[in-house]
């Protein structure tokens, strides 16, 4: 269920309960009032006829012996006129159809004609006068059962209490008035539930989309893309919180931004340092402790799977002549003029190293002695032909080369140490040769 579904559904429940109470209430005061008013017309009527009746004998024992009230009520109302609309009546003894009430036809479904209000008459004591149907004549009454009683008074003098009983029959002006009302009032639930229906989907449409809008930008930043920036409506609740999320955004993008810079670095220094940490400094090459850890993987994994595998290792022929004679910056410039032919000269596969000092060891996997013999070859034959004239113009280097690729050795280092020999063997031979 969307959230617009629900504020919707909310917003409709809660403005049709609010035009059904309203409704309610509204019928309900229409009905109490109407009843309210035909209760005091009708006691209005009977009281008139009472004073008239106790006033025409005396007292109400001599009127009852002269006529009954129910008689003199139908003589009193033949002389002043008929009044359909307002027949008053003491009890179901006394019932009476006034003059001219027969005279037209009823309207349609109109009840035989009631009298607005049944009451039951008491004297001053509580004693019954006109019981209604209910009580006897000369019963008394107790205190308890006289809710809603009402005076009659003549020239302040108290003539009887009058009693109402039960709801009014209203007459046929009445309720048509009722029946009008209702209908107005039908109309207008129709009509506001109508409207609250329309501004209930208008509201909700209005509230959801700020919220759909924010949790659209709150899914993409849980995909990654943390800069979102939402559109303010108003100055709401909903607008507070979507200026609070345009500045948590824009601070939590800025904020990894930054870290996305400071990782970007630290990774650059970690990679600066892992390579300074393998490479020597002056020559660029990787130093002996990267080698020995390569070599020493190298060596296990060649003669594990019976594959070849060459160690060189060489030797820059009289050197300390060269930094006694030239000094030690030309000393530094043969070191990287000799590792820039090892580096351009080997496979991406071979590894060279500075060993130390003016020694260089390089690793030939998966290559037999005779190609490494090749190898080595040319590249002491580069160094040999390098022109060492454009460093200074009596010097002259050459190599000596010791190669190894026995692998029947424990350890590396002593295939190592094997190779050192061939090397010793070399300068022994001369210099500026290969042995193997």
């Amino acid at each position: 269920m969307s959230l617009r579904f629900k504020f919707s559904l909310a917003l409709i429940i809660t403005s049709m309960s609010a035009v059904i109470v309203v409704g309610i209430i509204a019928q309900w005061q229409v009905s109490t009032r109407f009843d309210q008013i035909a209760m005091e017309r009708a006691f209005e009527n009977f009281q008139g006829d009472v004073t008239a009746y106790i006033a025409a004998y005396g007292s109400w024992d001599e009127a009852q012996k002269a006529e009954r009230f129910g008689q003199f009520v139908r003589r009193r109302h033949t002389l002043t006129g008929p009044h359909p609309d307002e027949p008053i009546f003491s009890g179901s003894k006394d019932r009476i159809e006034p003059t001219g009430a027969r005279s037209r036809p009823p309207m349609p479904d109109e009840p035989e004609w009631a009298p607005p209000f049944l009451f039951i008459l008491l004297d001053p004591q509580g004693k019954v006068l006109l019981g209604g149907g209910k009580y006897e004549h000369g019963e008394f009454v107790p205190v308890s059962d006289r809710s809603g009683v009402t005076p009659i008074m003549l020239e302040n003098q108290l003539l009887a209490l009058a009693v109402p009983q039960g709801k009014p029959n209203l007459s046929a002006i009445d309720r048509n008035y009722l029946a009008i009302i209702r209908e107005a009032l039908i109309y207008a639930f129709v009509i506001a539930g109508t409207l609250a229906i329309f501004l209930g989907f208008l509201f909700s449409k209005r509230l959801s989309k700020s919220l759909h809008e924010l949790t659209t930008a709150i899914r993409a930043m849980n995909q990654g893309e943390l800069r979102q920036t939402v559109t303010v409506h108003g100055t709401d609740e909903t607008a507070v919180l979507a200026e609070a999320f345009n500045r948590m955004s824009a601070d939590l993008a800025h904020a990894y931004e930054k870290l996305e810079e400071s990782n970007c670095t630290i990774s650059e220094q970690a990679l600066l340092l892992k390579e300074l940490s393998i490479r020597d400094e002056l020559t660029q090459l990787y130093n002996r402790r990267f080698f020995n850890e390569q070599a020493d993987k190298l060596f296990i994994q060649m003669q594990r799977y019976k594959h070849p595998l060459s160690f060189m290792i060489g030797d820059i022929d009289h050197f300390k002549q060269v930094n006694d004679k030239f000094s030690h910056a030309i000393g530094d410039e043969v070191l990287k003029a000799v590792s820039g032919i090892l580096k351009d000269s080997i496979r991406a596969s071979d590894i060279v190293a500075r060993y130390g000092g003016e020694e260089f060891v390089v690793i030939f996997p998966e290559t037999p002695l005779t190609q490494a013999v090749e190898q080595c070859e040319r590249l002491r034959k580069k160094i040999e032909n390098f022109p060492w004239a454009a460093i200074h113009p009596e010097l002259q280097v050459t190599m000596s080369i010791g190669l190894n690729d026995d692998l029947s050795f424990d350890r590396f280092e002593h295939m190592l140490a094997a190779a050192d020999g061939k090397l010793f063997q070399a300068k022994a031979d001369g210099r500026n040769r290969l042995c193997y």
